[in-house]
């Protein structure tokens, strides 16, 4: 892995990337109710194996994805308002995907079923903006609620409190839209200084658990973009 798609409203994390060897791939501006999710990447692109799911609003990503990927097009449904927005935020963990099973695209739905990937149903459809992941079988969260739907699966999670990550326009941002792991460099790279969160000396002791380094873009307030989609 070697490229980032990430925020087109964010070049400072951009560049920090681009210092680190990775090849920036912009997200596009797309129809949402909500003017701060407009720029996410966990809204817009997700990523299985050799194919990539992206919402048909993004031309952008489409001809950049179409060289290394079999791009699938996809949010048939897509209203840019929740529920229907959240058709591509899942989150995979080696053969499973977490997610709202009921607002997953179609077309990724056959894929799972096609190449033997089991569905984790949450009741929060905003499932891969809410974790941030550790390695192919740890998660960092907030979420009470994912937290309970993994409890028979073979999954490490760390509970961390809610807060404390900034999302202009919204009360709080969530910790996987502030961060991205790239699992080729077993590394975790955050939007901003991770240091400052009140749950760090857990997360750089779970992580460490993991074997999993930790990387802060700046030192600004740790700040949800979006998430990171290394690929």
């Amino acid at each position: 892995m070697n490229k980032a798609i990430l925020s087109v409203r964010h070049p400072q994390y951009a560049e920090a990337l681009k210092a680190l060897g990775y090849q920036i791939i912009p997200t596009d501006i797309i129809s949402c109710d909500m003017p701060y999710e407009r720029d996410h990447a966990d809204l817009q692109c997700l990523i299985l194996d050799d194919t990539a799911f992206v919402l048909s609003e993004c031309k952008g990503l489409i001809k950049a994805l179409s060289d290394s990927y079999h791009v699938v097009i996809c949010g048939k449904h897509f209203s840019g308002r929740y529920p229907d927005n959240v058709c591509l935020n899942a989150l995979q963990l080696k053969n499973k995907l977490i997610c709202r099973i009921r607002s997953l695209d179609e077309k990724v739905k056959e894929y799972c079923q096609k190449h033997g990937y089991g569905l984790i149903n949450v009741k929060q459809g905003y499932a891969k903006c809410s974790c941030a992941v550790v390695s192919d079988h740890a998660i960092i969260t907030a979420d009470n609620g994912i937290i309970r739907s993994l409890e028979d699966n073979p999954i490490d999670v760390l509970s961390i409190g809610k807060g404390s990550i900034r999302l202009d326009g919204a009360d709080t941002g969530f910790i996987g839209g502030a961060s991205g792991y790239d699992k080729d460099r077993k590394t975790l790279y955050f939007c901003g200084n991770i240091k400052e969160h009140p749950d760090y000396n857990s997360i750089k002791r779970f992580c460490n658990e993991q074997d999993t380094q930790i990387v802060s873009l700046n030192d600004d307030h740790l700040t949800d973009i979006g998430g990171i989609i290394f690929c």
